[in-house]
């Protein structure tokens, strides 16, 4: 298909850079392609591409019930433009909606409850792979393939359509973060597109409906982000969310016990109209709850029956990475195009998204709760429940018994673990682990014996002396299922903390769990500013693929040449050969020099400097050796002397303030004139997702080589993982594979550690006319290895190696005024060159240098002016804010869990914020749908709304 540059529709006139990135990003999905994507262009026009394509496919299948969908949206619109209007325009109360929490009832649970049902196994061998339910999803790549070789059918997914969607191709875009998801669902609200409704009815229904297509698009979330029931979603964890969510669903819970916001068949209608009315506009995740708040439904059940009627689906991570999550979502990406955005971490997201970590006080926290589960119902638990209890008890005694031993002999602090090893003890080896596996997902036991937890904690409370315990059964299940399903791709490590050993199942080849999404998919982009090094994804996640399926691009920025440079530096300022290794990275002599080299570089870089440190234990080694080290005639510390150029901020595991307070306060430092180095650590808080750009970012320090540990048990097992894996894939002699593996190995090792450092580097330099110098402080960058793992826009820019003598000059280039340079101002005039006002501010001068002027332009002026604020005092202006998310918080606790619970409906609580040392509340966050007083001397507008809403009262006081 022959594409354009109008193509796009494109709000600006984009750069080419721009153009070639879109034009190859459609030729990719036209073909069903996977490709790699790296452009460090911050790209606005991304939504546009999106919804042009959307747009394009939709149009190729469009039908009569398009566009009866497209009158219920723009119905939905209206809709919503009255109830904004009336809002907005109405200052009498509003009567709000009665949802079914606002009386409700104390739970009434009984310890009956969490008993066991009668669980029957017959025909277990026999029963076939479908009649297993979600058993498939836990089984490993091999078993799957075998599996299939003897023509067994698991967990196929019925092809029945469920909704009277269309079938058109749908875009899924992935980010890691909702605040990214977000942040692009707010461009797409700035999009306007072409209608890809046919002509032929198109102007018809304009006229007769008000018709207007709009963006369909959804945002998903988790029940953490989109949970409207007050009872669920103010528990701690994620876990705890889930699962009394799914407890509140259960058929033995009665009705009103059961939650009031879940679909159902009665609440067929409010389920249309919260599709009707998500796909109306273009929501946030934020949005999405708000709108199921408004209709009465839940908005993460709900979003389910919306997906087929999207053109563009937004998703966090684990909602599309795990098989799960898209099961549970009933989320299927066959046929569609999946766009993954910041994929640099995608190999270490499906790792860490399908690894397992549990400790040894956990294991006997549940041996405790499962041994006091059994003696409770050892009357109730009959036949097999008995048995596989039993067994589930026997097992993790094994593990927690072989990690007591570790703990107890004098071993190396961390290391592997063989799965036989664990389940040695205890008569284990007797255990069917396939059966076991099978009872736990069928059975509900974690959700039983947890749940019981929950229910006896009030019993424990009261109790003196007596400390509840916290539900861990669930999260033990979580390990124990890989466990019994061994695996080559995933392996399992032991590593002491603090008196304590934890036990930890990683993933260490993501490929088959990423290779379901590639194969179902249309096309699949990953696509991000700093995606190099690109074999990693050639060879460890999309080795399968054919070359003529793959593609990887790499653009160059859209700065001009001129403003980048970049230098690899090998010496200090007195001559020390910087080699950060390991071995000889501790020299104090090397690290005082580096200190005097960033003192001459800040010397000569404007306004912000970010240097990034290999390791948080290394930064505080070097900060300490700064302090207390003397140099220069004056006898000053290296600290001392930074500090005469640019203020010093750090940061630290153990630091007080929060990262936006530290990122605040050093950008208050640079915008004032005064520059600021800040000093933060690869893999950091600061190295990824934070933007230094324009005067935040004028210069980027990379000190060392971050490789991780080589001696670490973990790095040890991926590399020789990696080398295996490479020695069975490669033909030849003997010597030549071998050779061919310790390659693999190195190459994903010096992977690991450019890929990091590639993401610090392009924390700086945003936009066109953004500029900065980029500082490579080792000699082991000027190897062709290493800087050949470099992005392309950023090897073009180097100058190789840079001389001692030379460090306080390299940078200058970068001045805006250096053709104005000898004239007294520089080019900047007295106001930008911080001379401030020589001639005052104000009225200043009036009588002496400026008196012609205003005699000219002001006569009559002088004598006083204005109006005097006779005996001001500062209480008048006392007015500390609280945010409306806290108020419950100032509730004591025992009469906070009494309203939060139901029992006590008869009155509403009253907060009188005066004595508590607050005047006005402001309207950040949510609070639960319970009435309430609250008494203070200003509220903010939406502070007001809320409590309203909620049914509570808001007043005034002096």
């Amino acid at each position: 298909m022959e594409l354009q540059a109008d193509d796009f529709h494109h709000p600006f006139s984009p750069y080419d850079i721009q153009l070639q990135f879109m034009r190859a990003l459609y030729t990719c999905i036209e073909k069903g392609n996977v490709a790699v994507f790296e452009s460090p262009t911050d790209d606005d026009g991304e939504p546009e591409w999106m919804l042009e394509y959307a747009k394009r496919e939709s149009s190729r299948a469009i039908s009569e019930r398009r566009k009866n969908l497209e009158i219920r949206l723009a119905n939905a619109r209206q809709e919503e433009e009255k109830q904004k209007a009336t809002l907005e325009s109405s200052d009498a109360p509003r009567k709000r909606q009665k949802l079914g929490v606002s009386s409700r009832a104390p739970d009434g649970l009984i310890a009956d409850d969490f008993a066991l049902d009668d669980y029957n196994s017959e025909g277990e061998e026999e029963s076939s792979p479908r009649k297993r339910g979600n058993y498939s999803s836990d089984l490993s790549a091999g078993t799957l393939e075998l599996l299939e070789r003897f023509k067994h059918n698991i967990s196929k997914r019925s092809e029945k359509d469920k909704d009277d969607g269309d079938e058109d191709v749908r875009i899924f875009y992935c980010s890691r973060t909702h605040s990214q998801l977000t942040q692009f669902a707010r461009e797409l609200r700035r999009v306007n597109m072409p209608s890809s409704l046919p002509k032929d009815f198109s102007e018809a229904s304009t006229d007769t409906y008000g018709l207007e297509e709009g963006i369909k698009h959804l945002s998903l979330g988790s029940r953490k982000n989109l949970c409207i029931n007050p009872r669920v979603f103010s528990l701690e964890n994620v876990t705890a969310i889930n699962e009394r969510c799914l407890d509140l669903q259960q058929p033995g819970v009665a009705a009103k016990q059961k939650c009031p916001f879940l679909p159902s068949n009665e609440k067929g209608t409010q389920v249309l109209q919260f599709r009707d009315h998500a796909l109306a506009t273009v929501k946030d995740i934020e949005d999405m709850g708000k709108l199921g708040k408004n209709i009465g439904i839940c908005p993460y059940y709900a979003s389910r029956s919306v997906i087929q009627h999207s053109e563009i689906v937004t998703l966090p991570y684990p909602l599309l990475l795990q098989r799960s999550a898209r099961e549970a979502l009933d989320l299927s990406v066959k046929g569609h195009v999946i766009i993954i955005d910041e994929a640099h971490n995608l190999m270490d997201a499906i790792s860490s998204l399908h690894s397992v970590t549990i400790t040894l006080s956990q294991l006997q926290a549940s041996i405790f709760q499962l041994t006091t589960y059994a003696r409770k119902f050892k009357t109730r638990l009959k036949g097999k429940n008995r048995n596989y209890v039993a067994q589930v008890i026997r097992l993790v005694a094994s593990i927690s018994d072989h990690l007591r031993a570790i703990l107890e002999r004098n071993q190396a602090p961390e290391g592997p673990v063989q799965p036989s090893d664990l389940m040695s003890g205890k008569g284990v080896d007797q255990i069917n682990p396939y059966k076991l596996c099978r009872y736990l997902q069928e059975s509900k036991l974690a959700r039983k014996v947890d749940g019981y937890v929950e229910f006896s904690k009030e019993q424990e409370d009261r109790q003196a002396g007596r400390k509840p315990s916290t539900p861990v059964l669930f999260h033990i299940q979580s390990f124990l299922l890989p466990l019994m399903n061994p695996s080559a791709e995933g392996q399992l490590f032991y590593q002491k903390i603090q008196g304590d050993i934890q036990l930890r199942y990683m993933l260490l080849d993501p490929m088959n769990h990423f290779r379901e999404i590639v194969d179902d998919a249309r096309a699949v982009i990953l696509a991000g500013g700093t995606m190099s090094p690109m074999t990693d994804y050639l060879n460890h996640l999309f080795s399968y693929l054919p070359s003529s399926r793959l593609d990887t691009f790499s653009y160059g920025h859209v700065i001009p040449p001129e403003n980048l440079i970049a230098h690899v530096l090998n010496k200090g300022v007195i001559g020390t050969e910087f080699d950060f290794t390991f071995d000889t990275r501790d020299s104090e002599r090397m690290i005082i020099d580096l200190g005097r080299t960033m003192a001459a570089l800040c010397q000569v870089i404007p306004d912000g400097v970010v240097a990034f440190f290999p390791s948080y234990n290394y930064l505080s080694q070097v900060l300490s050796i700064w302090k207390r080290s003397l140099v220069g005639e004056k006898a000053q510390t290296v600290y001392n002397l930074i500090e005469q150029k640019k203020n010093i901020l750090h940061e630290s595991r153990d630091m007080t303030m929060s990262t936006e307070e530290l990122l605040g306060a050093y950008a208050n430092i640079v915008r004032l004139g005064k520059g600021a180095l800040l000093l933060s650590v690869v893999g950091g808080k600061l190295s990824e997702g934070i933007n230094f750009s324009d005067e935040l970012g004028r210069g980027v320090l990379i000190v060392g080589l971050p490789f991780p540990n080589i001696r670490s048990a973990v790095w040890q097992a991926k590399v020789q993982y990696v080398e295996h894996k490479a020695y069975k894939e490669c033909s030849g002699s003997e010597a030549s594979r071998q050779l061919a593996a310790k390659a693999a190995g190195k190459d994903f090792y010096e992977n690991s550690c450019m890929r990091a450092v590639n993401q610090c580097i392009g924390r700086a330099i945003r936009h066109r006319n953004d500029y900065a110098a980029i500082i490579l402080i080792d000699k082991r960058y000027d190897k062709p290895v290493i800087q050949g793992k470099l992005p392309a826009w950023i090897k073009q820019s180097m100058t190789g190696l840079v001389e001692h003598t030379t460090v306080d000059k390299m940078p200058t280039r970068f001045s805006k005024t250096r053709k104005s340079r000898g004239h007294v101002s520089a080019g900047y005039g007295r106001i930008g060159k911080h001379r401030k006002h020589p001639g005052g501010r104000g009225m200043a001068g009036g009588q002496h240098h400026h008196r012609t002027n205003l005699d000219k332009y002001h006569p009559g002026y002088f004598g006083k002016v204005g109006m005097r604020y006779f005996h001001k005092t500062n209480q008048q202006f006392w007015k500390p804010v609280i945010n409306l998310d806290k108020l419950w918080s100032l509730v004591p606790a025992e009469q906070r869990e009494a309203y939060v619970s139901g029992q006590k409906t008869d009155t509403a609580p009253v907060i009188d914020l005066l004595p508590l040392g607050y005047s006005k509340v402001l309207g950040k966050g949510r609070i639960p749908e319970i009435p309430i007083v609250v008494r203070a001397r200003y509220f903010s507008r939406d502070a007001e709304r809320k409590i309203k809403e909620a049914g509570g009262v808001v007043e005034l006081v002096a």
